[in-house]
């Protein structure tokens, strides 16, 4: 409904365009063009109005925003004498909400529209500043653990994945990072290859873009890390479980006995693993599963 409205509104503006004394009634625009055409909130763009033809004399060319609360433009602009075409800035709103706005230009009451998208502004705060893959070379069939990194504790974070080869390279869409934590890791799956091949796996937060290379040889995938539960305790509706991997890279999750993913496990470094969740009934049975193929069972003590 606010798109139609909006629509609506600029139509009515072009209905009701008045050329100001002084202008030129020669000019006629021929295209109105955005660069770049999506932008964060609070980011600008640059409109480019190009007339049909040069005129001797200048060309004043109104301009409007269909909310300009959120997206500004100058009242108008002018293509100087001989020129076919001006520039102008378009400043957005950072506190607007994501939507895609009109900016218009006109000239003898004939209006040209562009579309302009304003997407969410990027936090302020820490930044994404790296994606990393760890080890970044493996044979083709084995798994590898990719880990995205902020400068700083984040509020919370979703991060977009993505392969440039997802046939021999693959990610999970997204990852989280937890509210206080800095970094969060994530599953790397490959597929066999016959010649060496690499991919890029791309990670995405708001406008901040990193990148991290993975190189596949030829061979027989790596052997699965071996994981120990060296606790696994619930007491009072309170679920403690500890584990260890052969590989400190590995991501280790808990699963119920029915095999219903339950959490991820927190990693202490040096290949050792634990988290504590409350209010959790008794799930009897769990098993521990890395990334890297390895896996163990426990039943619960109380």
């Amino acid at each position: 409904m606010r798109r139609l409205a909006v629509l609506a509104a600029v139509s009515a503006t072009a209905a009701l365009l008045v050329v100001p004394a002084g202008a030129s009634a020669a000019g006629i625009i021929s295209s109105l063009s955005l660069s770049p055409d999506s932008v964060r909130g609070g980011a600008s763009s640059q409109g480019t109005v190009t007339l049909a033809f040069p005129d001797p004399s200048p060309t004043t060319v109104l301009l409007f925003s269909s909310d300009p609360s959120a997206a500004t433009v100058p009242p108008s602009t002018v293509v100087p004498p001989g020129a076919t075409s001006v520039t102008f800035t378009i400043a957005t709103n950072g506190a607007a909400p994501p939507t895609i706005f009109q900016i218009m230009a006109a000239v003898q009451n004939v209006p040209r529209t562009a579309n302009l998208s304003v997407n969410a502004a990027t936090p302020a705060g820490p930044s994404l500043s790296s994606v990393s893959v760890s080890p970044s070379s493996v044979t083709g069939g084995s798994p590898t653990t990719g880990t995205v990194t902020f400068t700083g504790a984040t509020n919370g974070a979703v991060v977009q994945l993505s392969s440039s080869n997802p046939g021999v390279v693959q990610v999970p869409a997204e990852t989280v990072v937890e509210a206080g934590k800095s970094s969060a890791a994530f599953a790397v799956s490959t597929s066999s290859v016959s010649a060496t091949t690499t991919a890029t796996i791309t990670a995405t937060w708001f406008g901040v873009t990193r990148t991290a290379t993975v190189t596949l040889t030829p061979g027989a995938p790596a052997a699965a890390d071996r994981v120990a539960i060296t606790k696994a305790r619930w007491k009072a509706r309170l679920l403690t479980i500890e584990a260890t991997s052969t590989i400190p890279k590995a991501i280790l999750s808990v699963y119920s006995r029915s095999g219903a993913f339950m959490f991820t496990l927190t990693s202490s470094g040096g290949g050792r693993y634990s988290d504590q969740r409350g209010w959790v009934f008794n799930p009897q049975v769990i098993t521990v599963r890395s990334n890297l193929g390895g896996s163990a069972t426990a039943t619960l003590t109380t």
